[in-house]
């Protein structure tokens, strides 16, 4: 599935889904029910009849996808399909492209720049950096264990802080971030300076010179509708944090601090 699109201009919209299943072996009526099929699962049942000229960038996308998705071969490789489609309708397609690929069992290798795609769509994760494996894991291990500062800051969003590890035994290190005091795992780090990544939603804004928390002062609140959206200046810089109470009565200019929950932060390599 090409990010291009690559539809024959003179062929429509059922004739472009038809063409690999035609030279596939499939019989006529078969032909016909799969494209049909193909087209209701991207939403274009109704377009059959039109050329790809008379498409959008977002409709010509998901007729390659319908295109490709209907021939249920072993293997797709998927470069960017839904790079040009609007966020609820890409919402949908990658559901049902994850429900297919899982459902008939097939391999999928799927190019993405969008990481809540590449976590939505994946049972495995390979992050490129400079053409060399930056982590290998599932969305999960990615996410929530980043090897290092460009994975944490690829794979959604996180706020670095430079720390010091105090002391480690076993599996576990002691951390002074500011007046902050944390106990995380090692990560086979040895004391000494380190760094920390933290996801804005794994942070939480408290009551000011709240006990084992940094301090800051609120530089902006943001109301997104699902969630509040702060920013906190601090002495390691602004920290980005992330609060589903919305009904929260707290404003830019007051003293906060950051509390740092258990599954927090993690300790990551440069």
């Amino acid at each position: 599935v090409f990010q291009s699109y690559a539809l024959f201009p003179h062929m429509t919209v059922t004739q472009n889904v038809e063409y690999g299943l035609g030279f596939s072996g499939f019989g006529r009526k078969e032909t016909g029910e799969r494209a049909r099929a193909g087209l209701e699962l991207v939403g274009l049942s109704n377009f059959g009849d039109r050329l790809p000229s008379q498409l959008s960038g977002g409709q010509q996308q998901r007729v390659a996808v319908a295109r490709a998705l209907v021939l249920e071969p072993q293997v797709l490789l998927f470069d960017e399909p839904l790079s040009n489609l609007d966020a609820k309708l890409r919402r949908r397609v990658r559901e049902e492209i994850r429900e297919i690929q899982q459902k008939l069992g097939l391999t999928v290798v799927y190019v993405t720049h969008d990481q809540e795609e590449a976590l939505a769509v994946s049972d495995r994760i390979i992050v490129m950096n400079n053409a060399v494996i930056a982590q290998d894991g599932t969305p999960r291990d990615l996410y929530e264990q980043p090897a290092n500062a460009f994975v944490a800051d690829f794979i959604g969003e996180a706020n670095m802080f430079q720390c010091e590890v105090v002391s480690v035994e076993g599996d576990s290190a002691i951390v002074h971030l500011g007046s902050a005091v944390l106990k995380l795992p090692a990560r086979g780090r040895k004391p000494g300076p380190a760094k920390l990544a933290a996801r804005p939603s794994r942070l939480e804004i408290g009551e000011p010179n709240a006990p084992g928390t940094l301090p800051g002062t609120l530089e902006k609140v943001t109301y997104v509708g699902s969630h509040l959206e702060f920013i906190v200046a601090t002495e390691f810089g602004e920290v980005f944090v992330i609060s589903p109470d919305v009904d929260t009565a707290l404003r830019a200019g007051q003293p906060v601090s950051i509390g740092f929950p258990e599954r927090g932060p993690v300790l990551i390599t440069d």
